[in-house]
């Protein structure tokens, strides 16, 4: 248990880091380029990995525009572009390894026709019963791509566990946070005093736009490589995973933005001890503690430590202490040992 918190909080500081990968990154580019092989789109007769290798040239697009808004320090931008990568990424796999993906892309976009032609039906220039029969005309009509289902059937019928992780992880707080007018988007507008702001808050941090569309690149490369059989599918697969592992989740991210500003680092010496608390606790006496007394004892543990250091228990201190808490859980449970009260 001490190595896994030493992993998590290793995890959290390594996303903060500068990772220099320009050679790799050369070499990452070369082979996903190299694994395009559809020179002439097919139409209506494309197969899944045809489809998938568009989705490929629309990663390494994206991490190119990535990389440029990062570098001009336009976080809004990154995180925008950031979220079309998981978005591109999980349809590719889908495509890859779904023999109707195709089928259903071709369906949904017959179906968005109607939609498209909206405005022109509202002001009258178009009749909607020309518009219908346009679009019957298509072919096939059918919903739009449902990238929770996708993901899920992604990790339930071929075991990428991954997909799904990358769709609650980064796509939903991606599009609440950034994509999504609400009550959060607005008030980012908003500084902690009260007063307004031309340039929100972020919630994010820039780095992680990167190294996320880097990996989502990465791992679309992967797949289709081990798909054709390709020499390039380990590397691409561990500069797939290097990149993702350095990846901060956005909720995680925002929660402790706020003790970063605000911790008082002559107290770190108490937080420490707090969490070597939790560390003794977790290698002997939570082993005869019920579930919920382990977790009560957890979230104890890691609310003095964050209070130590002076951070405000606003509604983001509670967020990163949930966070922590469901952490530490998840990695008890992945390793299978109960304590002896609940066997």
């Amino acid at each position: 248990m001490r190595q896994d918190i030493a992993k998590l909080i290793w995890a959290f500081v390594r996303g903060l880091l500068p990772y220099p990968d320009l050679r790799r990154r050369m070499r990452m580019r070369r082979a996903g380029f190299g694994l395009v092989t559809c020179k002439r789109w097919p139409g209506d007769n494309a197969t899944g990995e045809e489809a998938a290798q568009l989705a490929l040239l629309r990663l390494l697009w994206l991490q190119r525009l990535v990389r440029r808004a990062v570098k001009a320090r336009r976080g809004e931008e990154a995180a925008h572009l950031a979220r079309a990568a998981v978005d591109a990424c999980i349809v590719g796999l889908y495509c890859l390894h779904s023999e109707t993906a195709v089928a259903n892309l071709s369906a949904a976009n017959n179906s968005a026709a109607r939609r498209v032609a909206g405005y022109a039906i509202q002001i009258g220039i178009i009749p909607e019963t020309v518009v219908n029969a346009a679009a019957e005309a298509l072919g096939d009509q059918g919903r739009d791509p449902n990238l929770k289902q996708w993901a899920e059937w992604l990790e339930r019928e071929k075991g990428l566990w991954v997909a799904p992780r990358l769709y609650t992880a980064y796509y939903v707080p991606l599009s609440h946070f950034f994509a999504h007018t609400n009550a959060f988007t607005l008030t980012r507008h908003v500084r902690p005093d009260g007063r307004l702001r031309r340039r929100p808050a972020s919630p994010w941090a820039r780095r992680s736009a990167v190294r996320l569309a880097d990996g989502c690149a990465g791992l679309m490369a992967a797949a289709i490589a081990g798909k054709v059989g390709s020499p390039s599918a380990g590397f691409l697969a561990s500069y797939a995973e290097d990149h993702l592992n350095r990846a901060l989740v956005p909720l995680f991210t925002l929660a402790t933005k706020g003790w970063r500003r605000s911790a008082q680092w002559h107290k770190v010496p108490a937080a420490l001890s707090a969490v070597h608390a939790v560390r003794r606790y977790l290698d002997g006496p939570a082993r005869s503690d019920t579930p919920a007394q382990r977790e009560a004892r957890i979230r104890k543990g890691f609310t003095t430590a964050l209070g130590a250091l002076g951070v405000d228990q606003d509604e983001m201190f509670h967020v990163a202490i949930d966070q922590l808490v469901t952490m530490v859980l998840d990695r008890i449970d992945s390793t299978g040992s109960e304590p002896e009260a609940a066997q």
